[in-house]
């Protein structure tokens, strides 16, 4: 049931393109592979995946003390910059 859900993930959010290119980049020796494995598309979901950990959907616009705080030291900083 898994490697079925991957393979359909796959082949709604996959890159065979990129991902053949990828791999004859890095094991230039493998040029007859046609389409990517299942271990390539497990792997792509696992790159895809942990991004998605780790980078936020949204960002948080910074409050007015956060942005009165960097002007102010950009304005301190400037005449150091000057010199």
């Amino acid at each position: 049931l898994v490697q079925t859900l991957v393979v359909l993930w796959y082949t709604d959010h996959g890159d065979p393109a990129g991902d053949l290119a990828a791999i004859r980049a890095a094991a230039p020796w493998y040029t007859t592979k046609a389409e990517p494995s299942y271990a390539d598309m497990h792997t792509a979901l696992r790159k895809t995946t942990i991004a998605a950990r780790f980078s936020p959907a949204t960002a948080v616009p910074p409050t007015d003390t956060e942005i009165r705080a960097v002007l102010t030291a950009w304005a301190a900083a400037e005449p150091a910059l000057a010199a």
